[in-house]
């Protein structure tokens, strides 16, 4: 009898001691997704912190230590898409780079924004996209974005993105209605 209470012990103990083991790997897997958005290329782009419209999506992705302080962070392209015929628009309007800082977690967001005919509006493109590297030489990534505005006329918009002081400055752009801040 006391060999059968030994045997029940041991079992509830190995098994209090797999629960206690899987309970804290998916505590682990919450935190890092938490802390590490997913994102994809094509997907809507939720963040509740972010001023943002319900139809933004992700257009370009990248990760890369732009802010300097050695962590990688992550850099995404965002814009506004319609629906046509059950499709989304190549074109995206609202153009906005934002970088989840990789060791804070917190995000930073720019807004392309340009001078149509009067009205301050978002910058649009089609199919724009990111280019990351050291371009102010100072050993740190910066940003470029560009953005093809398609017709017969070949045109692009660029803007170029420094980290400075923990937010994004434009430190070029070849449209002189981008707002700098």
């Amino acid at each position: 009898m006391k060999n059968q209470h030994i045997m029940k012990i041991s079992v509830l103990a190995l098994a209090g001691i797999i629960c206690a083991v899987g309970v804290g790997k998916t505590q682990a897997s919450a935190a890092e997704t938490a802390s590490a958005l997913k994102v994809e290329i094509g997907q809507k782009f939720i963040a509740p912190e972010l001023k943002l419209k319900e139809n933004t999506y992700v257009l370009d992705y990248k990760k890369a230590d732009v802010s300097g302080d050695s962590v990688e962070d992550q850099v995404i392209l965002v814009g506004t898409k319609e629906l046509i015929d059950g499709s989304l628009d190549a074109y995206a309007s609202d153009l906005s780079i934002v970088v989840q800082d990789g060791k804070t977690q917190k995000y930073v967001q720019y807004d392309w924004m340009s001078n149509v005919d009067g009205t301050l509006s978002g910058e649009f493109g089609r199919e724009p996209n990111l280019i990351i590297g050291d371009y102010t030489g100072d050993k740190v990534d910066d940003i470029i974005v560009t953005a093809p505005q398609g017709g017969n006329g070949g045109y692009v918009d660029h803007i170029a993105l420094a980290w400075e002081e923990n937010k994004l400055k434009a430190i070029f752009a070849d449209n002189e209605y981008t707002v700098k801040e």
